[in-house]
């Protein structure tokens, strides 16, 4: 059985999934005009394989996923949960005394909702990547963090004038860390014959909401500690305010973090930055007054055909009180380097 997050709706606005021409985003199927050959590519791509229904498989010490068919793809371990949807939409929870609790939410309006990880090409974001179900592949690591297993999801999408796409969503889970998850974007031009001029690399976007987890709190009740300072409102210390707004930047090598909390649960998200540029990290309380968080920076990448383009790494970090349990983790994880 499949668990329900709470306040469980899917960002259609519906119990069913969307037909993928239907979403009002960036991708594949949403334009009239349409591409007819592409779009039935894409779909015999998505039919391959899918007549298994739901597929689980088995690892040590809980870490384990779940796919279903044209449907959503868990990857669980005993405290951290990330669900991604048919698009590469991602979502993130906390189970805690046999609960699932999450502070993240991808809304019903296409409008507001993005995935986790994106790019923008010519200065147009890229949004739906349609899950490639073969391509869900489990393997084991070994490293600096101990054991632990790696989750690669693929999917496929294009741009306004057809160049397609490849995105891969990498997850690592390991077994001395239950409550954080490892997690990067890889994309690769599949185009035969045209480059793919890359011009924002947004990584880590989430939407965050206090009333998931207590519903009598307005959804921007959090508080919040950006780049190593607690920041807040003016009218509303120690919360964000509905019209918050702040934009840090940093170029300094290591993680640059984000930590959300309420009274139930916290949850920190981080991205290196790139290896030269500037990493821009916006919080701000969007038009539904859920909170947005994300990591992005700017570049004029040429991406050649056949060629990939391998992200920066993040982590998503999931615990009960507030920013100093999550950065107490951080540290015992990175053996004191930060």
């Amino acid at each position: 059985m499949m668990p329900s997050r709470p306040g469980h709706r899917n960002r259609w606005g519906s119990s069913k999934p969307a037909a993928p021409g239907l979403r009002r985003g960036a991708g594949i199927g949403t334009r009239p005009h349409g591409r007819a050959v592409l779009s039935g590519f894409l779909l015999w791509i998505l039919c391959l394989g899918c007549g298994g229904g739901q597929r689980q498989t088995e690892l040590s010490r809980g870490i384990h996923y779940t796919a279903v068919a044209e449907g959503e793809v868990w990857f669980r371990n005993s405290s951290i949960q990330i669900r991604f949807d048919r698009e590469l939409y991602c979502g993130v929870f906390f189970r805690q005394d046999g609960r699932l609790l999450a502070l993240s939410h991808n809304p019903p309006d296409p409008t507001l909702a993005k995935p986790s990880h994106f790019i923008s090409v010519e200065g147009k974001e890229i949004l739906d990547f349609y899950v490639d179900y073969r391509n869900i592949g489990l393997s084991e690591v070994r490293g600096r963090f101990g054991p632990g297993k790696r989750l690669k999801i693929t999917g496929h999408g294009e741009t306004e004038d057809g160049v397609l796409i490849e995105k891969t969503m990498v997850v690592e889970y390991y077994e001395a860390y239950p409550d954080t998850a490892i997690i990067w974007a890889v994309y690769r031009n599949l185009d035969l014959e045209r480059p793919l001029r890359i011009t924002r690399i947004t990584n880590q976007f989430y939407r965050m909401d206090a009333s998931l987890t207590d519903p009598r709190a307005p959804r921007h009740a959090l508080q919040c500690f950006q780049l190593d300072q607690p920041v807040h409102g003016e009218a509303s210390l120690p919360l964000l305010d509905i019209d918050f707004t702040r934009t840090v930047t940093t170029a300094t090598p290591g993680f640059a973090r984000v930590a959300f909390w309420n009274r139930v649960m916290g949850m920190t998200v981080a991205s290196r930055p790139p290896e030269s540029g500037v990493l821009a990290i916006p919080v701000g309380t969007a038009r539904d007054r859920r909170v947005e968080v994300s990591f992005h920076y700017d570049v004029d990448r040429i991406l050649q055909p056949e060629e990939e383009l391998v992200c920066p790494k993040g982590f998503v970090m999931v615990y009960a009180g507030d920013y100093r349990s999550g950065l107490a983790r951080e540290i015992a994880m990175m053996g004191g380097e930060r």
